[in-house]
Formats: C-alpha cells, sequence, structure tokens
C-alpha cells in the first residue's frame, strides 16, 4: 500500500493575493465580539493569517451525529434527537483564517447565509469582520483540520468502504446540486473520513449560481468525484486498461460508470454506487427460518411482554433478499401499564417498519440504512410511550431489543435489558449488554457474573424506553453464516436458564419454532419467575 498522491489532480484556487497590511493578532487577543480566544497565530503566504482559537461558549457533541449544541438546557440533539443527558460540556477549538480581502470569504458567506445543513458536508462554521486594531480584517471560522482527509491514506483502500464513502458524498453532491451550488474542483484533501463516514470539507471550493444559470449546466464535480473513488480502491489515478486490479474493482466500476447520465448526476452516481455496495456485500443466497413464543410464565398473572416478527422478501435489481424486523419488549409498570407500554413500542415499530421498509421494498428501492433507521424506530417508539406516561402520569416502561435482517446482515439496537445472542455450532455469545444495575458491577468487577444471576437487585435497570423524552439505543452488528441463529428474548428466558442450556436446546431441535416451544417449556419447568418470550431467527444452511 502506497499514500495518495494527488498531484495529477486540480488544485485548489489561488488564494487572496492582496498582501496583508497588518501583522497577526497577538496570543489572548478576543475575536468575533469576545466570542474567540487566540491560542496561537502564525501567517500564510503573506496573504492570509491563521489562527487556533478557542470557543468561549460551552457546547455538548451529540453522541450520534456529533451535532454541537450550544443550548446548555437541551436535552436532546436538535438535529436527530439523541438523548443528550450526561454529555459533558467543553470549549471547542477552531482554525480561524483572516484576511484583508473583503472578498476573500464570499462565497462562503453566501452559503451560510443559505442555512443549509446535511450530515455528508463539513462547511466553515462562520464568516464575520471586525477591526480590532486599525483596519477592518475579515474572517472565516473553521473545524480545526479533522484526523484524517482523503489525501493522507494509504491506497488502494477497501472496495465497500469506498463505496460506502462515494454513496455519502454522492448523496451530498447532489444536495449541493439541488441548491444551485457546485464545486469548483474536487481534490483528495477536500474530503474528510472518519471510519465508514465520509464528508465534503467545503472551505474555498463552494460556488452559488442563480437558478437560471444552473439549469442543465455541465457536473464535471461528479466525474471528478468518480475517479477520486476509483483512486481510492485501486491507487491509479487513471482507468488503465493494461493495469492489474482486482476483478471485482473493474467489475464494481464498469457497473457504476456504464450507468446512464452517471457521469452528470450525483443522485444516480450515489445510486449506481449503492447498487454496487448492495452486489458486493450480496450472499449468493440466504433464505431465514423463524420462531417465536411468548408466555405469562409460572407466578404472573399478567403478560407485559410483547413481540414482533414482520418479514418480506424485497425485490432490488431482480434480486430477492429476505429482510425482517424482530422485537422483544418487556413491559414495566404494573397492571394497565407494562403491557400497554410494550405494545405501544412495538406497535410504533411495526408502523415505521411498513412505511420505512415494506414500502419501499414493495417498488424496489434501496432500503434505508441499517443503523440509521433502527435509531429513528427507537426513538419513535419512546415517543409513543412517554407520551402516554405523561398523560396516564404512570411510571410506564418498557425494556427493548430490536433487530434489523437484511439477508446475512444483522443490525441490533438495545435499551434494557432484554438481550440478542447468537448461536451457533462453537456455542452461544451475547450480542447485547445489559443496562442493568447488576451490568454495571460486573463490569467494573465488584462482582462476578454468577453472582450477577443471584444478586437480590438484578431486575433493576437504569435506561428503558419511555422514562424519558429521548432515549439512546445501544448498536450492534453481526453477520449470519448458513446453519447460525439470532435469538432475542426477555428477561423471563435468561434469567431462568443458563446460556449453555440455551445453545444445547436451540442444537438439539428441529426448527426454530420447536426451539422456542421447548426454551419456554425449560424456563417454566425452572420456575417460570417472570413472562418469557423468546424469537430465533435461523439462516439455514
Amino acid at each position: 500500500m502506497r499514500t495518495a498522491n494527488a498531484s495529477s489532480l486540480p488544485q485548489t484556487r489561488p488564494l487572496p493575493q492582496a498582501s496583508l497590511a497588518f501583522a497577526p493578532l497577538p496570543e489572548g487577543a478576543l475575536l468575533n465580539q469576545g466570542r474567540y480566544t487566540v491560542l496561537e497565530a502564525r501567517t500564510l503566504n503573506g496573504r492570509l493569517n491563521s489562527y487556533r482559537v478557542e470557543d468561549n461558549v460551552a457546547v455538548r457533541s451529540c453522541p450520534n451525529c456529533r451535532f454541537a449544541v450550544t443550548d446548555a438546557q437541551e436535552r436532546a440533539c436538535p438535529f436527530c434527537r439523541a438523548d443528550l443527558s450526561g454529555v459533558p460540556a467543553t470549549h471547542a477549538r477552531y482554525r480561524v483564517l483572516e484576511s484583508g480581502d473583503e472578498h476573500a470569504f464570499a462565497a462562503e458567506a453566501q452559503w451560510l447565509d443559505m442555512g443549509l445543513d446535511h450530515p455528508g458536508l463539513l462547511p466553515p462554521l462562520a464568516v464575520f469582520s471586525e477591526a480590532p486594531y486599525g483596519p477592518v480584517r475579515h474572517y472565516r471560522v473553521e473545524p480545526e483540520l479533522p484526523p484524517v482527509t482523503a489525501d493522507a491514506l494509504p491506497v488502494p483502500q477497501e472496495l465497500a468502504t469506498v463505496l460506502e464513502w462515494g454513496v455519502a458524498l454522492a448523496r451530498a453532491l447532489h444536495f449541493l446540486h439541488r441548491h444551485h451550488i457546485a464545486l469548483r474542483e474536487v481534490r483528495l484533501d477536500h474530503i474528510v473520513v472518519d471510519g465508514r463516514e465520509a464528508r465534503w470539507l467545503l472551505q474555498d471550493v463552494v460556488t452559488a449560481l442563480p437558478p437560471e444559470e444552473d439549469e442543465g449546466r455541465d457536473r464535471p464535480d461528479v466525474r471528478e468525484l468518480a475517479a477520486l473513488l476509483f483512486y481510492l480502491a485501486t491507487g491509479q489515478a487513471e482507468r488503465d486498461p493494461q493495469a492489474l486490479l482486482p476483478e471485482a474493482v473493474v467489475r464494481t466500476f464498469a457497473q457504476v460508470l456504464s450507468a446512464p447520465y452517471v457521469v452528470d448526476d450525483a443522485d444516480r452516481l450515489g445510486m449506481a454506487l449503492e447498487v454496487a455496495l448492495y452486489d458486493l456485500r450480496r450472499p449468493a443466497s440466504v433464505t431465514l427460518s423463524v420462531g417465536r413464543r411468548t408466555d405469562v410464565g409460572q407466578q404472573r398473572r399478567l403478560n407485559e411482554d410483547s413481540l414482533l416478527t414482520l418479514h418480506f422478501a424485497a425485490v432490488f435489481r431482480s434480486v430477492s433478499v429476505p429482510v425482517g424486523v424482530f422485537a422483544v419488549a418487556d413491559g414495566m409498570g404494573g397492571h394497565t401499564a407494562g403491557d400497554l407500554a410494550s405494545q405501544l413500542a412495538i406497535r410504533a415499530i411495526a408502523q415505521q417498519a411498513v412505511h420505512d421498509l415494506l414500502s419501499p421494498a414493495a417498488a424496489g428501492d434501496p432500503l434505508p440504512d441499517a443503523r440509521r433507521w433502527l435509531v429513528a424506530a427507537v426513538q419513535a417508539a419512546n415517543q409513543a410511550v412517554h407520551e402516554q406516561r405523561i398523560t396516564a402520569d404512570t411510571d410506564m416502561g418498557t425494556t427493548l431489543t430490536l433487530t434489523l435482517v437484511v439477508g446475512d446482515q444483522v443490525t441490533i439496537a438495545n435499551v434494557g435489558d432484554s438481550r440478542a445472542y447468537w448461536l451457533g455450532p462453537e456455542g452461544i455469545v451475547q450480542l447485547t449488554t445489559d443496562h442493568s444495575f447488576v451490568e454495571r458491577l460486573v463490569a467494573t468487577g465488584q462482582i462476578t457474573r454468577d453472582e450477577a444471576a443471584r444478586h437480590p437487585q438484578r431486575n433493576v435497570i437504569y435506561r428503558v424506553i419511555g422514562d424519558r423524552p429521548q432515549v439512546e439505543a445501544d448498536l450492534f452488528e453481526h453477520q449470519l453464516a448458513p446453519g447460525e441463529a439470532l435469538l432475542l428474548c426477555s428477561d423471563g428466558l435468561n434469567g431462568m436458564l443458563g446460556d449453555e442450556q440455551i445453545a444445547h436446546i436451540w442444537r438439539t431441535s428441529v426448527s426454530p419454532q420447536e426451539a422456542c416451544d421447548r426454551l419456554v417449556e425449560a424456563a417454566n419447568e425452572a420456575g417460570g419467575e417472570d413472562n418469557i418470550s423468546v424469537i430465533v431467527v435461523q439462516r439455514k444452511p
């Protein structure tokens, strides 16, 4: 592998030509009417001053989407609605550029005036002018140098990762085009990557056009993006037919770039990349078999558990793939509260699934991103329960373990102490982590796993659906190989049966449904102290 070299790619626009008529501000100076404090200053090529500054306003960074929240009273992220309780406030640091040219940051100012936002963009944060000492100076505030820009990456990168980046970048570029904004150039150092995420770094490259000039305009930035993605996946600046490249890469980009109008339409490029990613990850054949069972148990009069098993086939590019939404909710709050809470959560998820998953699948459209969909579905369930809790003035709530299965890809969201397990020939593995008091004691080494099973406070959980206006779910991902299974259950099952006993019953059952029936019977024979619910989703060999 080698480090990317973008010397053959277009260069950024020249910096302002006018030399500075003033020296950099001293350390400790205040900018933007006292909003920022200068920590470090230096001059760039005699035409720009650059400052490292600290924001004097404390912010909380959303743990889900990283949106900066300045309102100390805000309990949920205004962008994605994630819970902000427990998120500490910090003083962010930024990079500020200073110029004597009043037009230096005009394009960025126009962008900010439009008030546009998109998760695939990393725009400047602010543009302002002031005269702290003598003549007026013009400023642009931007994030500190991101941890990784694409020009610093070794190439080639994994094909699936490049395609994921490409989908996000193409969608963001389509967003810009819809608002009559183009990129003057597309370079590797204009792309910020963080794991599987990629965003455009918009400083110095955006051009806003009047709608009448933008109509039918050529889109070189789309072609340049396709070329950069090819480079990241191959290390080749151009598609050299003599180059010895992996067959999957050649086939994928031949497929992407042959799609009608893809080189002139960012939306079509994004769709072509998404199709290529789907084809790359799609297993040759996946068939799922599902079993389910819920039971009141031996010591309860009311079953406060609720289940959801919704599975169907999505047909995408004439290829059928199984899709399933599976959920276990264990209600709490007593008669007329716990059972209602679990029902409300399951009903909200079912409605979300029909709208967001079943409808696109029936139309042959790509399904939404699994992680984002799960976060939205959990929030919908939480809102339904919380609103009823306030209306009825009860302490109702429910645990929730929710899974979206697409082909052999499993993505899980968990709140509370209902669980998801992986089952396979080698044994059983708990995939989720309980939000319980005893789990914290185990995690900090204060008690053992065996002691946790007998602890008098083992049923005390600290995070549930409906307790607060917003809730944060833990997310997990797994891949099912042929013959393996996913098991979801309420604590009425794992509280009565050990992991190895659960695995043995599954392994000696002829079907997922028989496994569910036998597991419930075994939990009842062990005492049945709570409601018992279990779902088994197995990939056929």
